[in-house]
């Protein structure tokens, strides 16, 4: 996503320059909003076992991966066997694969894609298998793990998988944007699409409004159940995954992700000074070329160390020249002392318990 289109969907008083370019780019909306009428429905196909399916609206990061980081955890604390269904996007193969299953060896990004490398690292106990056709990949995730249920990650738009409860991420900070189709705004379909959702997660939740509130200030339908996810700064990772300190100096940080100025402020919620930055298409393929650009800024500006995020950190090499190479990890909270059983009780719902 580009800077300017960022500026043209979130900006609440856009520039004259932006409103003309939000005019110039109004045909390619309403051509997007034909193509999404003339789109043939499809009847969702079930697969022998329960699925949840996690999503959004919006084009960029809402903090879906985090969130299904959030569900196995409650999943796997109720003695729950969970398989993770992704399209695997970025990575350099192709069709239904399986990338990892409990006790064996993690798959590279190259295998699976940038999330879907994230989750395995950090939800080792869930099988996961990738895939374009959503529905294949569920069946293959049942043939091969024989999980309870099924956490489908962005499948919102992926009808053709039978689904028992519906879930939509949506920026706590960001909303909606603009409210108006890609290009021209940041959605993916319109609002009136939260009809199919079972209930909605404001992620990136802070301060003290509470998420019901807040959601309908942000155009959620009042009838939607609502729980909020903090993502709060949980420490700094070394390289090989093992835990790192606060370094003492200035740093630079670097990340390939869709809303840069979110890890910047989470950084410096930890105490991390950052003396520069670069920001990289969401998804980017970073590797060594990235990983010496970064080392030469952090030279340039008198840096000790380099920070990227923990889903960059999986494209990375494990070590560059001579700095440092650490990474941001984040945890996902539930906002509120019943949020954790709400949401635990849609789940064991869906799971049919």
């Amino acid at each position: 996503m580009s800077r300017t289109l960022e500026r043209l969907w979130y900006d609440p008083a856009p520039s004259a320059a932006l409103r003309g370019l939000g005019a110039g780019l109004a045909p390619l909306a309403w051509a997007y909003a034909a193509g999404l009428r003339l789109r043939p429905g499809a009847r969702p196909e079930g697969v022998g076992r329960p699925v949840v399916s996690v999503g959004n609206l919006v084009a960029g990061g809402s903090g879906k991966t985090p969130l299904v980081m959030a569900l196995v955890d409650l999943l796997e604390a109720a003695g729950l066997r969970v398989a993770l269904v992704s399209r695997g996007y970025g990575r350099r193969t192709r069709g239904v694969r399986v990338g990892h299953l409990p006790g064996g060896r993690l798959p590279t990004w190259e295998e699976v894609g940038d999330e879907p490398a994230l989750l395995a690292r950090r939800c080792p106990g869930a099988a996961l298998v990738v895939g374009e056709d959503r529905v294949a990949a569920a069946r293959r995730a049942v043939e091969v793990a024989a999980p309870d249920l099924i956490v489908c990650d962005d499948a919102f738009q992926h009808r053709a998988l039978a689904r028992e409860l519906d879930l939509v991420a949506v920026h706590a900070g960001r909303g909606f944007g603009n409210g108006r189709l890609l290009p021209r705004g940041p959605l993916r379909e319109p609002l009136a699409a939260l009809t199919r959702a079972h209930a909605v997660v404001l992620t990136h939740h802070q301060g003290t409004e509470p998420p019901a509130a807040l959601a309908a200030r942000l155009g959620v339908p009042a009838e939607l159940p609502v729980v909020g996810l903090e993502l709060e700064p949980d420490g700094l990772l070394s390289a090989g995954g093992g835990r790192a300190g606060v370094p003492a100096e200035p740093v630079v940080a670097g990340a390939a992700i869709a809303h840069f100025e979110g890890f910047l402020g989470s950084l410096a919620a930890l105490g991390v000074r950052v003396a520069a930055g670069l920001s990289f298409p969401d998804h980017h393929r970073l590797g060594p070329a990235a990983l010496v650009r970064l080392e030469r800024l952090a030279r340039a500006s008198g840096a000790a160390a380099v920070v990227v995020t923990e889903k960059d950190l999986v494209k990375l090499p494990a070590a560059g020249d001579q700095l440092p190479l650490l990474a941001l990890r984040l945890e996902a909270r539930w906002v509120g002392p019943a949020a954790r059983r709400t949401v635990l009780g849609w789940l064991l719902r869906a799971a049919g318990r």
